[in-house]
């Protein structure tokens, strides 16, 4: 199954795919130095070098196979249901609060972002999925269940400057 990807999510894993092939070179030429300093059998910083270089080819195969397996979300004209790649803005029905989640795959959460992430297969993106404006759902979300109206949809990125700090579920 493809993995959805926002096209800034994309260029993201992208980036950061760039970003280890560098760091790569800079190992490989790490454990060269390091391996020229002697001996091998105690040679500290050649081990620390090696198990880093690891740690990126590790990386590095996965975000290739990711990208390679991604499926770009095409974001043109107004959504007109929830799915990968939304913002959706959901009234919380019984206090009337206002949240914000983006739907989105887990390698494109921004932890920093004052919209909250839901996973499609989480148990909020699953009852999110396929709702459009004005469709009532409820969810259990850790120890409560909500229940909430859709009140808006908009592509991933659209109106960033709209900003709605979310409350706690």
């Amino acid at each position: 199954m493809p993995l959805k990807l926002t096209r800034s999510g994309y260029e993201r894993l992208k980036k950061e795919l760039e970003q280890l092939y560098q760091r790569r070179i800079q190992l490989i030429e790490e454990v060269r130095e390091t391996g020229a300093e002697g001996d091998l059998s105690e040679n500290a910083g050649l081990d620390a070098a090696k198990r880093s270089l690891g740690l990126v080819e590790a990386r590095i195969k996965h975000l290739e196979q990711q990208l390679m397996d991604a499926e770009v979300i095409e974001q043109d004209g107004q959504p007109e249901y929830v799915d990968v790649g939304v913002i959706v803005t959901l009234e919380d029905l019984e206090n009337g609060d206002l949240v914000r989640y983006r739907i989105a795959e887990s390698v494109e959460m921004n932890l920093s972002s004052p919209i909250k992430t839901a996973t499609p297969n989480s148990p909020l993106g699953l009852a999110l999925k396929g709702k459009k404006v004005g469709d009532e759902l409820v969810v259990s979300l850790r120890t409560k269940t909500q229940q909430f109206r859709v009140v808006d949809i908009s592509w991933d990125g659209a109106d960033d400057e709209n900003i709605i700090a979310p409350n706690e579920p």
